[in-house]
């Protein structure tokens, strides 16, 4: 009965995260578990009434992505009257995992029903199922999360790590109000989530996107607009999408999305406004419906208008249109472990030759999920991760004001690990730790920063 609740519990904290694998991957696990599914098949075929046998034939399905077989294993079970609610459990996140929320929803209603399951499946279970609620209804659906914060840095301005700076060609010491220096500020970050589903055949859905992110320093308290400032800049960033996402061969490629979209992107420096970026792209996302594999890939292009101010050097010389290419695939690698690469190629144009330049940056991400250690039957997740990443940029041409005849490049190396503590199904804790280097062919550019940060974290 034990092992039974703990498969319960493993499958259905798996259950809402879960995405399918390609087949590829499928037939990599089952080379590696056929001969301890091959021993359970053995035991069950000699056995036919262990349920022991039947649970770890359906464990080793479940390894190798066999959502299918596994329910067709477990589904056996119910021929007993007396079958555990667990059951019943295991059942609803397996078809969970396939996108069938009916069966799903069935079976956790019955094993909702049985007065056996225990306090803490049922916790799970119950969050499951409002989560199956809010997928099938019909009409709006609104998801996201707040975040409110203290963050720290070693070196928010990006202040040169070198004593000396270069300017107009000329070497020149840096003063002390320039040098790098640490400070802390305060931040909120808001995620929404709207969706607005058709009921079509080919799963139209209108989905539009909120993100904002806005922080205070301890010292920036001056917002004067008349004359360059080397302390840290307060930041208030809004950025929204709205478009339609669409199956567009809903028989043939079924796990296919496209959402070409509209954008608005505005920026606000110390209280002032420094940025509108207007424009669009579209998203494209596949899911393999055999396991836990998930690409996408996304173009934007937005025409950004910077706006002419004395306390930042050619600010509108920034203006120009920017082209961005996201490369993103996710895989599964067992219950609740997974694998995220990000990649961006972007393409920035300017007034000035000196502020345009291409890009490119990589991020690997490792994340691992657990049951809460302190408070098992919260029903919430922890998850630890680490991530490294990589980045470049090579400028079309020289700033004479620093360098005449040299033309930037920049290399750009990080590593860092954030710990999400899941206090119940709404609200947890993060906290992250990254180290950032930046080298540059100019000395002027190369910079290293350590930030840590801690914030409440409120998902609706």
């Amino acid at each position: 009965m034990g092992d039974l609740r703990k498969f319960a519990v493993v499958l259905l904290a798996t259950g809402i995260a879960a995405l399918p694998n390609p087949a590829t991957a499928q037939a990599q696990q089952a080379g590696a578990n056929q001969p301890e599914l091959n021993d359970a098949f053995r035991q069950l075929l000699s056995q036919p009434g262990n349920l022991q046998a039947r649970q770890s034939v359906a464990r080793s399905q479940v390894e190798q992505g066999n959502y299918e077989g596994a329910i067709a294993t477990l589904e056996g079970q119910l021929l007993d009257p007396n079958a555990e609610p667990a059951l019943r459990v295991e059942l609803a996140s397996l078809y969970y995992r396939l996108e069938s929320y009916l069966m799903a929803g069935l079976y956790l209603r019955l094993a909702l029903a049985d007065p056996r399951l225990d306090a803490g499946l049922r916790a799970s279970a119950t969050a499951l199922l409002e989560d199956i609620q809010r997928r099938i209804q019909p009409g709006p659906k609104l998801s996201g999360s707040l975040s409110l914060g203290l963050r720290a840095q070693s070196n928010p301005t990006a202040a040169s790590q070198s004593d000396t700076l270069l300017q107009a060609g000329a070497v020149q010491t840096v003063p002390a109000g320039s040098r790098p220096d640490s400070d802390v500020d305060g931040f909120v970050a808001a995620n929404l989530h709207h969706e607005w589903d058709f009921q079509r055949q080919d799963s139209a859905t209108l989905v539009s996107t909120a993100n904002l992110f806005a922080n205070h320093y301890s010292s920036a308290a001056d917002y004067d607009r008349n004359g360059s400032k080397t302390d840290p800049r307060d930041l208030v960033a809004l950025n929204l999408t709205s478009g339609i996402r669409f199956q567009p061969d809903p028989a043939g490629l079924k796990h296919l999305l496209l959402r070409p979209y509209l954008g608005l992107t505005e920026y606000l420096l110390d209280g002032n406004q420094y940025l509108v970026g207007l424009g669009g792209g579209v998203d494209a996302e596949y899911r393999f419906s055999n396991g836990a594999t998930l690409v996408g890939a996304t173009y934007d292009i937005r025409r950004n208008f910077y706006a002419e101010r004395a306390d930042v050097s050619n600010a509108q010389g920034q203006s120009g249109y920017e082209q961005r290419l996201q490369l993103r695939a996710k895989q599964e690698l067992a219950p609740l472990q997974s694998l995220a690469l990000l990649a961006n190629l972007t393409d920035r144009a300017a007034d000035r030759d000196f502020f345009q330049y291409r890009g490119a940056d990589l991020r690997l991400t490792y994340t691992i999920g657990y049951r809460n250690p302190l408070q098992a039957d919260t029903g919430a997740n922890w998850f630890s991760s680490l991530y490294v990443g990589a980045a470049l940029r090579d400028y079309d041409g020289p700033d004479a004001s620093v360098a005449p005849g040299v033309t930037r490049a920049d290399r750009d190396w990080r590593i860092g690990a954030t710990q999400f503590v899941g206090l119940n199904k709404s609200w947890g804790l993060l906290f992250g730790l990254e180290y950032a280097v930046v080298d540059s062919n100019l000395r002027n550019y190369s910079f290293n920063n350590t930030t840590g940060m801690m914030s409440a974290v409120y998902n609706f």
